[in-house]
């Protein structure tokens, strides 16, 4: 019988140590949209501390060193563009994995025992987002991170952080907030993400696991789950994040110490596919129930056809019970053509919920910041030619 109980809304976005704070502070409200009051905040602290402390000492704008504030674009594009990105996605990636949540209970994928499993894995995620061990795992590793390397100039020429290429210790004021506080904070929130990215997982892998009604002659090809491969996908807006940041980083090294961005491209195609990855190893937790579904739906199908042809030929062709012309429109014919098409439906079934579509989708996405990167040492042509190649 279908399911279609209501269902309780899931967030993998909200809970931890960092939203307990930004609850405290004032900055968030419990359950409550609060994503333009938390850019407020982080822009404040990470961003406008290093424009004027790098302005008190000089280096904002002019030649006393090679690259100035204004111009390390890199930062910029982190702070003022990809960590507002990053907290703006929290309440899309939370609509669209609720509305994919949903629809297993609005395409009756779940029976009453698969009902209790899919809340049972629900509430694990939710345990999980709430969980404080791993955003203390996340600051232990960006704490050793600093240490390792606050006095690394990977530029090797002088910048607001480092004045002096010579003496990588010497970093400026603003220097000092960006290793202390700035790249901290967004270092955290995009760990964060990949945690959630997780969390994600682990949540449709349990899914995977509540006795499901796949449906092997469904239309999408994909048992019924195709829904789940649709794009826009949960974590295409935190691929596209990672992909800005990536080619700022690129573009920096192009214009400031002439990177050749030909030495790169097995790192760059590298990333493409981990951009790929990312929206679709979740999705491979429904390869196994459906291989199963498949292997079932061909084997039920393929018998249901062959008791149909053989009373078809028993009664028409081995019997002979009506003269040619009398056959022609007759029910049975009706009903034989009808079967064909769920079977061949069934044939053509995929063990993946999702299709081609959705991963070329996935890198045109990652490749688009990328292709400005390429702009600076190629000609159009050449960069279409080039994406074309990815994806063709």
């Amino acid at each position: 019988m279908k399911n279609t109980a209501t269902i309780s809304e899931l967030s993998i976005i909200h809970g931890g140590l960092l939203d307990r704070f930004l609850i405290l502070l004032g900055v968030a409200k419990a359950n409550k949209d609060s994503a333009i009051r938390k850019i407020i905040f982080f822009v404040a602290i990470t961003w406008i501390p290093l424009l004027i402390l790098s302005a008190i000492q000089g280096y904002f704008y002019g030649n006393d060193v090679d690259i100035p504030f204004l111009e390390e674009f890199a930062t910029h594009i982190r702070l003022g563009i990809a960590l507002p990105l990053l907290i703006a996605a929290e309440s899309v990636v939370d609509r669209r994995i609720n509305l994919s949540l949903h629809q297993f209970t609005l395409s009756g994928l779940l029976t009453s025992v698969g009902l209790i499993k899919f809340e049972k894995a629900k509430a694990t995620a939710e345990r999980m987002s709430e969980s404080y061990y791993a955003e203390i795992i996340i600051l232990l590793l960006i704490l050793g991170n600093l240490l390792f390397r606050i006095n690394s100039n990977s530029l090797e020429v002088t910048t607001w952080i480092f004045p002096d290429s010579t003496d990588p210790s010497s970093l400026s004021y603003a220097g000092y907030w960006a290793a202390s506080v700035s790249l901290p904070f967004f270092q955290f929130l995009l760990l964060r993400w990949f945690w959630r990215w997780f969390i994600w997982l682990r949540l449709l892998f349990l899914i995977s696991k509540a006795d499901l009604r796949l449906l092997p002659a469904h239309p999408d090809r994909s048992g019924g789950l195709g829904f789940l491969g649709e794009s826009p996908l949960p974590f295409s807006v935190f691929t596209f994040v990672l992909s800005i940041v990536f080619a700022a980083i690129l573009a920096e090294r192009v214009l400031f110490v002439h990177l050749n961005l030909e030495d790169h491209y097995a790192s760059i195609a590298g990333f493409a596919v981990l951009c790929v990855l990312i929206n679709v190893i979740p999705l491979l937790a429904f390869v196994r129930p459906l291989s199963q579904a498949r292997t079932k739906g061909i084997e039920d199908y393929h018998a249901m056809v062959s008791r149909e042809q053989h009373l078809f030929q028993e009664k028409w062709i081995t019997n002979n019970q009506m003269k040619d012309q009398e056959v022609l429109g007759h029910q049975d014919i009706s009903t034989a053509s009808d079967i064909l098409p769920l079977y061949d439906a069934v044939k053509s079934m995929t063990v993946f919920p999702f299709n081609i579509k959705t991963m070329l989708i996935t890198i045109v996405v990652s490749l688009l910041p990328l292709a400005a990167v390429f702009a600076l040492q190629m000609p159009l042509a050449d960069i279409l030619r080039m994406i074309a190649g990815f994806l063709l």
